[in-house]
């Protein structure tokens, strides 16, 4: 008797010794996980059902920046701002756009090559889907052909067949579309030195010619711009710039000034300070966008929409005292005639808004990166 409860004793601890193995095997596989790298890429709308070659496309800059041109039936629009990926999420947070009133757009990030528009952008032509490879063109779908039909049905006969490749659709031919003129933000530009990659947004039209865009810096010494019209300030002075495009042409000044001002991170940086406000308000939050070179675009919660300001600020006495330019978007409403808008700084992520502005939200404190 005492040999066989031996015996069922090894047996168990047997048991137990090859079932700590297994799970001790299964705990120590690693999980793995994808990344996915945007920085660089242009996607394109993969399928435009109108036939045009003017379909979406999405650019993500390596820092954090997008640019999404989007084809409507009344033109070609752009929709720019920062951008930031968290999983297979990716999250863009619109700064400016030439069409909609969007503050938030979302892609999911099928792979490497593919994106899925999540967000409705209404009126737009892109279909949902967006590809690093572009196609052109509508898509062709193969005629029904029951011959083809009754060939498939012969199963295991056709084994030994080469197969036929289905024909191309055919490549559609554009007419040129000339170029009728340059448009700038601004005639005269300025900025602290060590300010980078700065868009001046000098923006050919239309949008979609075919006509190509130049840029050129009078003084390289002072600004270097790109194939892409975004500045470099390099050193103290001023220049002019000059952007080309077929027989149209446009000058505009730049000045690089010296850092002197202390903001709370310190000048050149794009900094975007938003209103808290209830979940309900969250897509007319008001916020404040300083894109560290001088400029300000503050956007305004009406009880009729969304409104902006535009033109330069400075930093001083603990202050940020923007200087109104552009109040045309704030036509028909209270603050129409308002020529300045200040904002005390709290500390280095909030600010205070002092100028009594027409905001149909609650409070008057707004927070970087909200």
């Amino acid at each position: 008797m005492k040999k066989r409860r031996s015996f069922l004793f090894i047996l168990v601890l047997c048991f137990l010794m090859i079932l700590g193995g297994c799970t001790s095997k299964d705990s120590k596989e690693e999980v793995t996980s994808t990344s996915y790298d945007l920085g660089g890429k242009t996607y394109y709308n993969t399928v435009d059902n109108y036939g045009h070659e003017d379909h979406a496309k999405i650019w993500f800059g390596k820092d954090n920046s997008f640019v999404l041109n989007d084809s409507y039936a009344d033109g070609y629009y752009e929709i720019s701002g920062k951008w930031s990926l968290s999983e297979n999420v990716c999250n863009l947070d619109v700064e400016s756009t030439g069409k909609g009133t969007y503050t938030k757009i979302i892609f999911e990030v099928q792979d490497d090559d593919t994106l899925k528009l999540k967000t409705s952008l209404e009126g737009s032509k892109s279909d949902e889907l967006f590809s690093t490879t572009e196609t052109k063109g509508s898509a062709v779908t193969p005629k029904d052909d029951s011959s083809t039909i009754a060939e498939t049905e012969k199963g295991d006969e056709k084994k030994d067949e080469a197969p036929v490749s289905e024909p191309s659709p055919p490549e559609m031919t554009h007419e040129p579309i000339p170029c009728t003129g340059i448009t700038s933000l601004y005639h005269n530009y300025w900025s602290y030195e060590g300010t980078k990659n700065w868009d001046l947004e000098i923006r050919p039209e239309p949008a979609d010619t075919t006509d190509p865009i130049s840029f050129k810096s009078n003084d390289e010494s002072v600004v270097t711009i790109d194939s892409q019209g975004r500045a470099t300030a390099v050193a103290p002075g001023k220049t002019t710039i000059e952007a080309t495009c077929g027989s149209k042409k446009i000058t505009v000044g730049y000045e690089v000034r010296v850092k002197e001002v202390e903001g709370p991170k310190g000048d050149g940086d794009t900094l975007t300070y938003t209103a808290q406000i209830s979940d309900v308000q969250k897509a007319y939050q008001p916020s404040i966008y300083l894109d560290g070179a001088g400029f300000f675009t503050f956007t305004e919660n009406v009880y009729a929409g969304m409104a902006r300001y535009k033109g330069y600020y400075d930093k001083k006495d603990g202050k940020v005292i923007c200087t109104v330019t552009d109040a045309s978007e704030m036509k028909g409403f209270a603050g129409e005639g308002v020529t300045e808008i200040v904002f005390k700084i709290v500390d280095e992520k909030t600010l205070k808004l002092k100028t009594d502005l027409c905001m149909s939200t609650n409070g008057t404190l707004f927070y970087l990166g909200s």
